[in-house]
């Protein structure tokens, strides 16, 4: 898909229709930015698939990634 001219994931484009609609006052990640932090966010829903309890941490980590992601639940 492409913005601007350039070209990015599907991912990517999906996170920036979120972002023009529903971000208020947080700074909009760059592709590799997001790339990062949708990996971790990844990492901690597939401890959580296996059935691991995430803990304190990781669950506030979780949500902060939800945030800056512009995430749906």
């Amino acid at each position: 898909m492409s913005r601007e001219g350039k070209s990015y994931s599907e991912e990517y484009a999906s996170y920036l229709e979120r972002y023009e609609f529903f971000a208020e006052d947080q700074p909009k990640l760059s592709p590799e930015g997001f790339e990062r932090l949708d990996d971790e966010l990844l990492d901690l829903l597939a401890l959580d698939a296996e059935g691991q309890e995430l803990t304190e941490d990781q669950e506030e980590r979780y949500l902060e990634l939800m945030y800056l992601l512009v995430a749906e639940e």
